[in-house]
C-alpha cells in the first residue's frame, strides 16, 4: 500500500513539473472595433470571404470584435497576418486595401469573415 502511494505521489510530482515547464500561450485573438460604416448600418460577418457567402452575424458601428489576425486578398488568394508587430495605422493600411477580408470570431464563438476596411485593429 505504501509503495502504491509513493508511485502515485511521484506521478503527481512529475506531472506538476511537466505542466510548470510548458510556457503559457498567448491569446490567438486581437481586438478590433467596427468603423467606417453608417450609424444606422451593420457590418455583415460572412461564413467565407465573399459577398455571396451566408451572413452569420452583424455588428453595428463602434462595436468591439475579435480578429484572428488572418487576412486574405481574395483576388490573389494570398493570406497574410496582421497580428504581429506594427501600429494600428499600419495594420489598418493593410486591411483596408481593395478585396481584403479578415477572419473574425463572433460573440457566439463562430469563425467568419468581414471586409478589413470596416475594422480598426488594436
Amino acid at each position: 500500500m505504501q509503495t502504491v502511494f509513493r508511485l502515485i505521489l511521484a506521478a503527481v510530482a512529475a506531472a506538476t513539473a511537466t505542466a510548470a515547464s510548458v510556457p503559457a500561450q498567448a491569446s490567438a485573438f486581437t481586438g478590433g472595433t467596427i468603423t467606417a460604416i453608417a450609424p444606422d448600418d451593420a457590418l455583415n460577418i460572412r461564413k467565407w470571404p465573399s459577398t455571396a457567402s451566408k451572413i452569420i452575424d452583424a455588428y453595428p458601428l463602434n462595436a468591439p470584435i475579435s480578429l484572428t489576425g488572418r487576412c486574405k486578398d481574395i483576388t490573389t488568394n494570398v493570406s497574410f497576418r496582421i497580428d504581429g508587430y506594427g501600429s494600428a495605422s499600419w495594420k489598418y493600411a493593410q486591411m483596408k486595401k481593395a478585396y481584403v477580408w479578415c477572419q473574425v470570431m463572433t460573440d457566439d464563438a463562430e469563425l467568419g469573415w468581414a471586409r478589413g476596411k470596416y475594422i480598426w485593429p488594436e
